[in-house]
């Protein structure tokens, strides 16, 4: 997510909305936003306790960790983080997609396992296509 936010006026200077959709509790939502210091910074962020648009997105929901996630969480530890505070569901894995203004998905990343995060450059490239692909259709953008 770090990646995504620092590209913030990459995306937004190419017309997209960021929407960052959480799973914790409501009440968690304020707390969230300014502990990752996203106030003002001109994206949405929602929370989904239910999961629903997780499973609609196609995003696991794994029973047990992984070898991946455990190997991930190995490699982090010796690397020096220690783990924050999980809110919400620790299991639901995450992921990215980029949605154009008729519903078609133009770019999707799908986390295999906790940490595994869309390529912030990957996002900035299909935007930048999208818009690329709008303006040569004459589309307004």
């Amino acid at each position: 997510m770090d990646g995504v936010v620092a590209r913030l006026p990459e995306l937004q200077a190419l017309g997209v909305a960021v929407v960052l959709v959480g799973s914790g509790p409501p009440t968690a939502l304020a707390d969230f936003v300014r502990d990752m210091g996203l106030a003002g910074r001109g994206l949405t962020v929602v929370t989904d306790p239910s999961l629903a648009a997780f499973r609609a997105a196609g995003l696991r929901r794994p029973r047990v960790p992984g070898l991946r996630a455990v190997r991930e969480a190995l490699r982090e530890l010796a690397a020096g983080y220690a783990p924050g505070r999980v809110v919400g569901d620790g299991r639901q894995l995450g992921g990215a997609f980029l949605i154009d203004g008729e519903g078609r998905i133009i770019y999707q990343h799908r986390g295999r396992s906790p940490g595994d995060l869309a390529d912030s450059s990957d996002i900035v490239h299909a935007a930048l296509a999208l818009l690329v692909e709008q303006r040569a259709a004459g589309r307004r953008v």
